[in-house]
């Protein structure tokens, strides 16, 4: 069954060497005899001990013949696997909260559930209704809240608000110190207009005139005065902000409750106001729309990816059949990759939701070198002599590179950022179940091409195929000079490079960062006409006592960081309440005196509409809970009736990184000051978390960049088990990296907290090219720098171009994050090709070259015999026959 090239060499002891190592390694480890086996030779010589890694590869022999001889039997075997796979895959749901990548266990992610159960869901659907007058629209909104808070899954309808009732009670609610100064100037004005009534008054321009009532009723004016209706400054929208039962995180629920909710609005305008038009934005559309949008992204990257990948595979292979062999192992992989994240997770976030694009570019790298193998073998051998000597030519090399890409992904599992932690258990898993896939099933998909069309033995192909004389002549052509110049051009790069690196900046924009949605733009324009925006920090504490302790202490932390203070206001229901009622009563007592007896002032001073709102504030009572009025008091009370909510609003943009840390910063001095006044108190604020992501990124990224770096390397050490080698193999790819800094400096792109997962990724993907090509160097010695930069490094070629695709796809995607991955990753890719593709051949040829001219200074000819990296007394063999075995 085995031809005289696969042989086994048996040492003098009754050692046996691994069926799959290459006879220059045969030589190297075993003093044996160098005559070869026949085939049945081979099956009846004596194996008195058989070692684990014999029967292993025994058994993986078996499986080779097995898949060649009964080909359509394994692939109904991967066809279930496959189906069962699609079944589990298919339950998966996409999660875009920035909270999904945080550790489930962080304090902020306990805040949260606890805050979201207090407050009954976690956010609003806001409707925008324009297209009519501003009173139509008014008469709309009030129906349309009545019809939606008799909905069941309708906890309550923002829009009007009883804004009589706070200006009754506003001298109630004024700050006491404010209070004494209106006390002040009221007076004032109203013994100035007594004296002016009296007729035997004389102004003699001694005294300045006081502020009249207009200017003293804006003097005192709140700051955001509070509106009676929710709607933009001109009246031409207003808003209804919709508390459902559920959340937004529950996204059946919440595409149920859009739709019923925007179907009543609709059918309301059609039936009574038909030129209004309803749209919806909120925390609710915003999570429907993202994950469209991501949904969209994905499925767009992902076709284009593998449509790219499709023409890269015929463009290199030049069949059909290529198609097949290298893309359904693939999607096989993809599926139970996912499958697998159905079972370990249950969801995708915006970091992992890419994995597919990214997994089709790795995926068919080890298709595209098994196939390129096979038909580079078909030439001039049988169909089942070439699959088994292409299998056995490129799985040690694509296992090493596959065990190297899943170490470094699975480095990631050390990062305390959820997202980081995720991706790489999915990827590294990903990696393994492509390369497994592919070497299970290309061997019967290849057999089954054979027996549709049967391709032809080249006969002068397999006299050319003995020749290693005619690559190394056509790689001798390029000159000495001119190798030189092309590695050096590449350090020359990598210095470039290493000097740049510290201009190089981390994004600090969020809004970069995010998807761009209609219900995103329309949440923008809300929260300008609003005046406020719509996601305040929210604190959870007890009762209204620790809420007044809360807003003590930050007003101590406000005070302390003085022009630096992130903070801009508080807002709880003490401010709804009267405080300080002694003091304030005194003040209200003496108004009161000084407003008594304005009958003697003329007719149109007393019906002047200021002073009687002041007459009409002096009435005001003090007033308890009870008396708030209902939509405002809920904002502020717990749904179960325990617990109370302050908000915080920031001075800062929440779409800077510096400010959002410095904001955080402050929240945690406040949130420190409060515990140590002995209150147990839970925050919830999207930028608070914001910040605590990129702290994470930060504390991450460098040790997972370096522990990925040293796996990569302690992997092909282990594997070559050689130093040097592994410094060869491993040291244009750290080159290549560092090119990637010039890279991202030349073309502008930054880092930021979603695209730094790539980095450890890059270390990963480029190592392939380097282990592949060393592999096959190693297998057909010294000397055959040309036929392996031809057909191997075209293979190499294809797969970093279908890697480029995988990552380059994702630049066709509206969100701005995913698109960010898309222009690191495919940088990285070109430049670690840099070094791993162009670097590294020429730096063997001249290593080959160097060392040829010192044969020949030595009188020992030219021909190189080996390199002697790290096996200094290896004996080497004629590189005609430096096969797989």
């Amino acid at each position: 069954m085995f031809s005289s090239r696969y042989w086994s060499a048996r040492c003098a002891s009754g050692c046996t060497p691994a069926v799959g190592v290459t006879r220059l390694e045969a030589l190297r480890f075993t003093r044996c005899s160098r005559t070869p086996l026949t085939g049945r030779e081979f099956a009846r010589s004596p194996v008195p001990e058989e070692s684990t890694l014999a029967r292993s590869q025994r058994w993986f022999e078996g499986f080779i013949q097995a898949a060649v001889s009964r080909p359509w039997q394994v692939l109904l075997v991967f066809s279930l696997l496959a189906l069962g796979g699609m079944a589990l895959a298919s339950r998966l749901e996409f999660r875009g909260s920035f909270v999904e990548l945080l550790p489930q266990g962080s304090q902020e992610v306990r805040d949260l559930t606890r805050v979201s159960e207090k407050a009954g869901g976690d956010g609003y659907l806001v409707l925008v209704a324009k297209g009519d007058t501003p009173e139509r629209l008014e008469a709309y909104a009030a129906e349309l809240q009545t019809q939606l808070e008799a909905m069941p899954e309708v906890r309550y309808v923002e829009h009007r608000y009883d804004v009589d009732f706070f200006r009754r009670n506003a001298l109630l609610l004024l700050p006491i110190e404010k209070l004494a100064a209106l006390r002040q100037d009221l007076t004032a004005r109203v013994r100035y207009e007594r004296q002016r009534a009296n007729p035997f008054f004389f102004d003699l321009g001694g005294t300045p005139e006081p502020p009249d009532f207009e200017a003293i009723a804006k003097k005192y004016a709140p700051d955001a005065p509070m509106r009676a209706t929710l709607a933009s400054a001109d009246g031409t929208e207003v808003y209804l902000m919709i508390k459902p039962s559920g959340t937004a995180g529950d996204l059946g629920f919440a595409r149920r409750f859009v739709d019923q909710a925007m179907g009543t609005g609709r059918t309301l305008a059609a039936q009574r106001f038909p030129g209004v038009t309803l749209q919806a934005t909120g925390n609710f559309q915003g999570r429907i729309e993202e994950d469209a949008v991501m949904r969209g992204d994905l499925s767009r990257a992902g076709t284009l990816s593998a449509l790219i990948a499709v023409g890269l595979i015929l463009l290199a292979t030049r069949r059909v059949a290529a198609l097949a062999v290298v893309g359904i192992p693939v999607m096989v992989g993809v599926v139970l990759t996912f499958a697998a994240a159905q079972l370990a997770i249950g969801h995708l976030n915006i970091v992992t939701g890419f994995l597919v694009a990214i997994l089709i570019g790795l995926g068919i790298e080890y298709g595209v070198h098994l196939c390129m193998r096979y038909w580079e073998e078909r030439r001039a051998r049988p169909a089942r002599e070439a699959i088994v000597t292409a299998v056995r030519g490129t799985f040690s090399g694509a296992v090493t590179s596959a065990v190297t890409n899943a170490a470094a992904f699975f480095v990631l599992l050390l990062a305390q950022f959820q997202a980081f932690n995720q991706f790489g258990l999915l990827a590294g898993l990903g990696v393994l179940l492509a390369v497994l896939a592919t070497y299970a099933m290309a061997p019967s998909l290849l057999a089954i091409a054979e027996r549709l069309r049967p391709a032809r033995v080249d006969v002068a192909a397999e006299a050319t195929a003995s020749q290693v004389s005619q690559p190394e002549r056509a790689w001798r052509r390029w000159p000495t000079g001119a190798i030189a110049a092309l590695a050096l051009s590449v350090v020359g790069f990598a210095a470039f490079s290493v000097s740049v690196a510290p201009q190089l900046g981390f994004e600090t924009d969020m809004r970069k960062l995010k998807g761009e949605s209609p219900a995103s733009r329309l949440d923008d324009r809300v929260t300008e006409q609003l005046g406020q925006p719509l996601n305040p920090a929210i604190f959870l504490v007890d009762d209204v006592a620790q809420a007044a302790q809360v807003e003590a202490v930050i007003a101590e932390v406000k005070q302390r960081n003085g022009a630096d203070s992130a903070i801009l206001d508080s807002a709880s229901l003490n401010d709804l309440l009267p405080t300080d009622v002694e003091r304030r009563e005194v003040e209200l007592a003496a108004l009161r005196e000084a407003f008594q007896g304005l009958e003697d002032l003329p007719a149109e001073l007393r019906e002047d509409a200021r002073l009687q709102e002041f007459q009409r504030m002096l009435e005001a009572k003090p007033y308890g809970l009870e008396a708030l009025p209902v939509e405002v008091r809920r904002r502020f009370e717990a749904t179960d009736g325990k617990g109370t909510f302050l908000l915080l609003f920031p001075s800062v943009s929440n779409s800077d990184t510096e400010e959002l840390r410095r904001w955080a910063t402050q929240i945690d001095q406040v949130v420190e000051g409060v515990k140590a006044r002995g209150i147990d108190m839970a925050v919830l604020d999207s930028n608070r978390i914001a910040a605590r992501i990129f702290a994470l990124v930060s504390a991450d990224g460098p040790l997972i960049l370096w522990s990925a770096a040293a796996v990569v390397f302690v992997v092909i050490l282990v594997s070559l088990r050689s130093f040097k080698r592994a410094l060869l193999v491993t040291g244009p790819l750290f080159l290549g990296m560092t090119c990637l800094a010039g890279g991202m400096y030349l073309f502008d792109v930054q880092l930021n907290f979603i695209n730094a997962v790539v980095l450890p990724n890059l270390l990963a993907i480029a190592v392939d090219n380097s282990v592949h090509l060393f592999h096959r160097y190693e297998e057909e010695g010294p000397g055959s720098l040309g036929k392996v930069v031809r057909h191997t490094g075209l293979a190499a070629v294809v797969a970093t171009l279908s890697n480029a695709a995988g990552y380059g796809a994702l630049l066709v995607a509206n969100h701005q994050g995913l698109r960010s991955i898309g222009q690191i990753a495919l940088l990285g890719v070109m430049c670690t090709f840099l070094g791993t593709t162009v670097f590294f051949p020429a730096l063997l040829a001249l290593l080959e070259r160097w060392k040829g001219r010192e044969n020949v200074v030595a009188g020992k000819g030219a021909v190189v015999q080996s390199l002697e990296l790290g096996d200094s007394g290896a004996q080497a063999a004629p590189p005609g026959e430096r096969k797989s075995a």
